[in-house]
C-alpha cells in the first residue's frame, strides 16, 4: 500500500494506492456508503488526485439525484 489519504472535501471517503507491478500503481476510493472509484496508472500521486476529482464528481451526482421529487415546489 502508498499511504491511505482523506480530504476535507470529502468526509467518509479514504484514497489509497498499490504498486501492481513494477512502477505501475492502481489508486482507489472508497466511502462509507460502497462508492468506489480507482485509477491505474504511473504516478500514484496523480492517480490520488484522479480519483479525489471522480469521487467529488460521484458525490455532486448523488445530490443532484436526491433533489426534492417532481422538481420546484408551486
Amino acid at each position: 500500500m502508498y499511504m491511505t489519504r482523506t480530504f476535507p472535501e470529502l468526509p467518509g471517503w479514504s484514497f489509497d494506492a498499490d504498486e501492481v507491478s513494477a512502477g505501475v500503481f492502481r489508486a482507489f476510493g472508497h466511502d462509507r456508503a460502497g462508492r468506489n472509484v480507482e485509477a491505474t496508472g504511473l504516478d500514484p500521486e496523480a492517480l490520488i488526485d484522479k480519483c479525489r476529482q471522480a469521487a467529488l464528481q460521484v458525490m455532486a451526482e448523488a445530490q443532484k439525484s436526491s433533489g426534492p421529487p417532481g422538481g420546484s415546489q408551486p
